[in-house]
């Protein structure tokens, strides 16, 4: 009888254990995408129109501004305007692959071209040289940036997609930090 119960309470632990340590999922990671879990395969939620806005507005906004920061590693004459341009690329690429693992759990299609508004105003800023297009740069970015700010914050706060929501909540520090750096950048070149 006591090796009966003996077995029994080894394997209860063995048990228990197992079920305590079967749940760890690795190192933490401070990517967005971490924190983004496909529900569709237990749970159906349907995207809203204003979410779905969002994620494609922002995805035209990434394409955009990667090319304006390749502008300014190429054409910028101030070593700031370059250094800029170089994080604004390296960022942006970065957090456009998060919104695109974002996109693709919620199955929304992204932009992969700029859309016309976009490439008119690129267009004129290649035409830009020295500094003047220095000047030109920051005018366009912090413009903007202030409308990015805008829009993450409303959706942080409005969002009906509580991952959608998440997504714009965890990026507001970082576009108000660009946009500070910006300020920064505009304010010693005047």
């Amino acid at each position: 009888m006591k090796k009966v119960t003996l077995l029994f309470i080894t394997l209860l632990s063995a048990c228990l254990l197992q079920a305590c340590h079967g749940n760890k999922t690795g190192d933490a990671d401070d990517d967005t995408t971490s924190d983004v879990i496909d529900t569709t395969k237990h749970i159906s939620i349907i995207v809203g129109k204003d979410d779905i806005k969002f994620v494609t507005t922002i995805a035209y906004g990434c394409l955009a501004e990667i090319k304006i920061g390749t502008l300014a590693k190429q054409k910028g004459l101030d070593k700031r305007i370059k250094n800029l341009g170089a994080m604004m690329i390296k960022d942006l690429t970065k957090g456009k692959g998060r919104l695109t693992a974002l996109a693709k759990v919620k199955k929304i299609n992204l932009p992969d071209t700029l859309d016309a508004e976009d490439q008119k105003s690129i267009a004129e800023l290649a035409k830009k040289t020295g500094k003047e297009f220095d000047i030109a740069y920051l005018d366009k970015i912090k413009v903007d940036y202030k409308k990015a700010l805008d829009l993450f914050q409303n959706t942080a706060k409005h969002g009906y997609d509580p991952q959608i929501k998440q997504f714009a909540a965890h990026n507001v520090l970082t576009i108000q930090r660009h946009l500070d750096l910006i300020d920064a950048v505009h304010g010693s070149m005047r």
